[in-house]
């Protein structure tokens, strides 16, 4: 583990240092790569010998793609109708009704 701060590049000393990543980091250096947000030990992550929020870092190394981070409004009632699929444990059509 070196002792350089690997965003200023300078010396850390015992006094100053905080860990992650298996690095050393200046207090006033431990913060977020892309909103300099203030970070501490719960909130932290390291990727690439940076230091990242959680919600930057979700942004950036996240999964991407339709459906990922729609929140409830990407819920799907989909049962697969559409390859053919005929039967689902839900239904909104009422008992004895045939189809």
């Amino acid at each position: 583990m070196s002792n350089i701060c690997l965003r200023c590049s300078k010396p850390v000393y015992a006094a100053e240092e905080l860990l992650a990543g298996g690095n050393k980091w200046h207090k006033v250096c431990f913060k977020c790569n892309l909103c300099n947000k203030r970070l501490d030990s719960t909130n932290v992550n390291a990727h690439d010998n940076a230091l990242w929020c959680k919600q930057c870092y979700g942004r950036k190394f996240g999964p991407k793609g339709y459906g990922f981070g729609g929140g409830a409004g990407a819920l799907s009632m989909d049962v697969g109708e559409h390859l053919g699929n005929r039967d689902s444990a839900m239904t909104n059509k009422p008992s004895g009704v045939n189809a």
